[in-house]
């Protein structure tokens, strides 16, 4: 009977030792579950075609400038930067592109057709932009300055029902900020530059499934309750 005893008593201790780890393993799945729903999600900063010596309100190569001249079509149409930084233009030939702000860049080009015009000129850059993340199409878009972060968002087919709109990252010249899609929001309603990149992160792990946090709170709880009956 002693024998009995003894073995009955390592096994209830046996289950109760079992028990309390795996309430602690419990314990720790849940904290886990909580750190994920608040740590940042990383974007993936996409290396830009600039080089260092590219400021933020120049062209980068891989934009296009667009020539409108009226009556003129063989000198109207769309011109791409090449990896060098010119744009070759129809009678002006190679032209640098890239190591000025773009307001003197289109100055020049337009007194530059004036000697060969007297029609006005018009010139446009159309700025590439990258759109990552929670975002329907992801991708590589072309955008005219006057068009926003959160127009380049929309461009994207919009972000997806897990997305953070309020944790937008802007990449801009190697900083990054992050960038609220709210309507009162400033910075998404300012100007795009070239080789920006915006990328939507998702919401944390929990936020998107609110019932699970419930859930292992109500099953940690009846765990609890039946190691105390014990």
């Amino acid at each position: 009977m002693t024998t009995i005893f003894l073995i009955r008593s390592a096994g209830r201790a046996v289950a109760r030792s079992a028990r309390r780890r795996l309430l602690a393993l419990v314990s720790l799945a849940l904290l886990h579950l909580a750190s994920a729903s608040v740590t940042a999600q990383s974007p993936v900063v996409v290396q830009s075609a600039a080089s260092p010596g590219f400021t933020s309100s120049a062209l980068h190569p891989g934009d296009v400038l667009r020539v409108r001249i009226l009556r003129e079509p063989d000198l109207s149409g769309e011109f791409t930067i090449d990896e060098t930084g010119v744009v070759t233009l129809p009678k002006l030939g190679p032209v640098r592109a890239v190591d000025e702000p773009v307001a003197a860049l289109k100055a020049r080009i337009i007194e530059s057709f004036a000697k060969y015009v007297t029609q006005p000129v018009e010139v446009t850059p159309v700025l590439r932009v990258r759109v990552l993340g929670a975002v329907r199409t992801p991708g590589i878009y072309k955008v005219e300055p006057a068009m926003t972060l959160a127009d380049a968002i929309a461009l994207a087919g919009g972000t997806t029902p897990t997305a953070n709109d309020n944790r937008v990252r802007l990449i801009r010249d190697g900083q990054t900020l992050d960038v609220a899609l709210t309507p009162n929001a400033v910075m998404a309603d300012s100007p795009l530059r070239s080789g920006d990149q915006l990328y939507v992160p998702e919401r944390g792990w929990l936020s998107r499934n609110p019932g699970a946090l419930a859930g292992a709170v109500s099953a940690t709880a009846t765990l609890i309750w039946a190691i105390r009956r014990q």
